[in-house]
């Protein structure tokens, strides 16, 4: 009796080929995104920081904002008195340092009687310098909140304002509900935003003499006839624990907070900010400031490019095409305002990238117009930027009409992400020309390569495997059929 059966159709790619063609595109897809980032760890090597045990910290260059180092930056966390950097920030570019602060029933009992003070009485008066110094020597709380009413009519007017600044410096996680830092729930802030904070109170040579001070008398006032001898509770710049350059700082301490400090140190060309949060005690608190400053001042290095040219003329690829403000404005060079890059040592401001962004303004003051800026970044992270400046040396003007700006064409401009340090929104009429060649041609290598070595892999298959079984069972099936007859 015959046997009836299905025969199964053999294909040309059976199922272990199969199987090495999906392997191979798989490898693929995963080699091509591992090696590009492998290029861009090994091209842009960035220094590895100190072993920070506290909840939070940063490390950051004070010109460019550059962050060097972090660690849980943006967690919220509770400030305790480094709050008071805020408030010296409103009070200083709100009130004249010759200004009366009278201070107020609710100054004097509103706060924990425990805390720290300098013990002013109601309806005393003291000048607002004199009051900047009790806020941040001693970190008097009383005096947080004399300043707040004197600047924003009360605690939660002066909360508003605390809030709204934040906002304006880019501040991510942060929300104040009272001038000195005093625990509230709603009461917090993060490494990152501190540093933030920081940095426009160090461009005030006022803050500096203040915050910098070892010790200060305060003087006698209308309802205190001695003088008050006020020491900064900052042990590096008391010189208990001695540090290198040291200008400003400030201390926290609550129980919820653990211990804070916020540090500046300027060493020649270059001026750092350290935030420590939530250290568990001051040992470990001015220990790991010390690392982190030692790591920034032993890494890195800044670079001025307040003298770079961009040129648009025809001698050099155009920076501005022909038809944007800058060529309207009939002036052929364009110059860089002071800025700052900040790079690690092993590394120089040729290997950073470079993106200009250009403003289409159409009204021009005499003197100094910032038309755009130029940004440098190393890898993925911003490490300064530059105005650009246009110089009018005549009267005040305006440009009609503006023409739409076509792309740049800038050997020289390449890719960089502008972000993070720009406080700010960029508005819808301004245009980012930027351009990196060596990162467009290398993803289509790297891709062609793989490719290829697919079908390399698939020819010798077939030619040494496929081909040759074919031929067997072809024979195979031919003598079967001749011992069938």
């Amino acid at each position: 009796m015959r046997l009836f059966y299905k025969r199964k159709k053999h294909s040309v790619l059976f199922p272990g080929m199969l199987n090495i063609v999906l392997c191979l595109t798989l490898l693929a897809g995963v080699l091509i995104p591992v090696t590009a980032y492998a290029d861009e760890t090994d091209a842009f090597h960035w220094p590895a920081g100190p072993q920070i045990t506290s909840g939070g910290a940063i490390l950051i260059e004070a010109e460019t904002g550059a962050v060097l180092y972090e660690k849980n930056s943006t967690d919220r966390l509770y400030p305790a008195s480094t709050t008071k950097l805020m408030t010296a920030l409103l009070a200083l570019e709100n009130s004249a340092l010759g200004e009366t602060v009278t201070v107020s029933h609710d100054a004097v009992y509103d706060i924990d009687v425990d805390s720290s003070r300098i013990w002013v009485d109601v309806g005393e008066e003291l000048s607002m310098e004199e009051s900047l110094y009790a806020l941040m020597l001693p970190s008097a709380n009383d005096l947080a909140y004399a300043i707040a009413e004197h600047v924003g009519g009360s605690k939660e007017g002066f909360a508003g304002m605390m809030n709204a600044r934040a906002k304006e410096l880019g501040c991510v996680n942060t929300h104040f509900m009272n001038p000195h830092g005093l625990d509230e729930e709603e009461h917090y802030t993060c490494a990152a935003d501190l540093a933030k904070i920081t940095r426009p109170l160090l461009k005030n040579s006022s803050f500096i003499k203040i915050s910098g001070s070892k010790n200060h008398q305060i003087p006698p006032t209308n309802l205190c006839k001695d003088s008050r001898w006020v020491l900064n509770t900052h042990l590096m710049i008391r010189g208990s624990y001695p540090y290198e350059g040291i200008i400003a700082g400030k201390t926290g301490h609550t129980d919820l907070a653990g211990a804070n400090l916020v540090t500046c140190a300027r060493r020649g060309n270059m001026t750092l900010i350290s935030v420590i949060m939530k250290a568990p005690d001051d040992t470990v608190l001015y220990d790991e400031t010390a690392a982190l400053l030692d790591f920034g001042f032993d890494n890195f290095t800044t670079y001025n490019i307040t003298d770079e040219q961009l040129s648009v003329g025809n001698d050099v690829p155009p920076l501005f095409n022909s038809e944007d403000t800058v060529q309207l404005l009939n002036d052929s060079i364009i110059s860089t305002d002071s800025g700052t890059v900040v790079l690690p040592f092993s590394a120089s401001l040729s290997d950073a990238k470079k993106s200009a962004t250009l403003t289409q303004l159409t009204s021009f003051a005499e003197g100094k117009n910032i038309i755009g800026t130029v940004s440098y970044t190393y890898g993925s992270r911003i490490i300064g930027s530059a105005n650009i400046v246009y110089t009018n040396n005549g009267p005040a003007f305006t440009i009609e009409q503006v023409p739409d700006t076509p792309d740049i064409s800038d050997p020289n401009a390449t890719e960089g992400n502008v972000s993070g340090d720009t406080e700010g929104d960029t508005s819808s009429d301004t245009q980012n020309k930027t351009e990196d060649p060596e990162k467009k041609d290398r993803t289509p290598l790297i891709i062609g390569i793989v490719l290829g070595c697919i079908c390399f892999v698939i020819g010798i298959y077939i030619i040494f495997v496929e081909l040759p079984y074919r031929k067997k069972r072809a024979a195979y099936l031919a003598k079967r059929r001749g011992g069938r007859r």
